[in-house]
């Protein structure tokens, strides 16, 4: 019986050629007794066909020449992006087609565009916290200016030192707003910019020239009470951010014959130490 069954199987392929599923419903059997019944028999040619995604694949491959990513050519061809993983993964993505660029310019103007609502919350929160200090701050008294002036200058400027003395008044530094609050200072004790000394401090990459005009405006100061420029060698092996039209330098700022005054500031600091301090009734006196 199962001779005859298998005989007939290997007719009904030949004639009138049925496909293999057909043959399984047929004689109800497994693909492994089909298989062996088979066993020599060319399937029909109406089964042979070609592959059903080569028109598919020859495009995922003509798109990623052209730069696609594998997620945009599943969309465009319609298969599953990991099938287009199989059918280019030896082709790499090349970084400078003109379909890459377009993509990368597109996404650093979407990411561009989400930045742009936190810059503007940033910069209105900003503002607000400066307007709140602009209040709390108001005018400067006389006192105020003392104690301001003197930190300033003893955050930033030149100190003596018991095995170097130097007791003179001077600084330097790249931010006009802090040097216009010591010249303030300076004016308070009768030390007005045209008794002062001012030398610029820059790169010869820079304009030390231009850059001296800029401290002059910026700062209100006579522009023949300035010395001869600093010029600050280039390193090519340094990579520097300080440079465009916003660099104009260091301004060092010198008061002649500064020695009191110079005490002064430091009697001044001196003073808002022992303040601080918890030997003297400051934070943590009371621990």
């Amino acid at each position: 019986m199962s001779d005859a069954r298998r005989e007939g199987a290997r007719q009904l392929r030949v004639n009138p050629g049925l496909s293999l599923s057909q043959l399984r419903k047929h004689f109800v059997v497994g693909d492994g007794t089909l298989t062996e019944w088979l066993r020599g028999i060319e399937p029909p040619e109406w089964t042979r066909r070609a592959n059903a995604k080569d028109k598919e694949r020859a495009e995922a491959v003509e798109l990623r020449v052209l730069g696609w990513s594998l997620k945009d050519i599943a969309e465009r061809v319609g298969v599953a992006k990991s099938t287009v993983h199989r059918w280019v993964a030896h082709i790499p993505l090349d970084p400078d087609t003109e379909r890459a660029r377009g993509k990368r310019a597109l996404a650093e103007r979407r990411i561009a565009a989400r930045w742009d609502n936190a810059r503007s919350e940033r910069d209105r929160s900003q503002a607000e916290a400066w307007t709140a200090a602009a209040v709390e701050v108001g005018a400067l008294s006389g006192r105020d200016l003392m104690i301001l002036g003197a930190a300033v200058y003893w955050c930033e400027g030149e100190k003596s030192k018991r095995w170097a003395r130097r007791d003179r008044l001077r600084i330097i530094n790249s931010d006009p707003g802090l040097l216009a609050i010591f010249l303030r200072y300076l004016a308070a004790h009768g030390r007005g910019p045209e008794a002062l000394n001012f030398r610029v401090s820059i790169h010869e990459t820079a304009d030390a020239e231009a850059a001296g005009d800029w401290w002059a405006r910026e700062l209100q100061i006579p522009r023949d009470r300035f010395r001869r420029p600093t010029i600050k060698r280039h390193k090519p092996s340094t990579r520097r951010a300080n440079i465009g039209d916003d660099y104009h330098g260091c301004l060092t700022i010198d008061v002649p014959k500064s020695r009191q005054l110079y005490w002064y500031t430091e009697g001044v600091v001196r003073a808002l130490f022992q303040t601080c301090s918890s030997r003297s009734g400051g934070p943590g006196a009371d621990r």
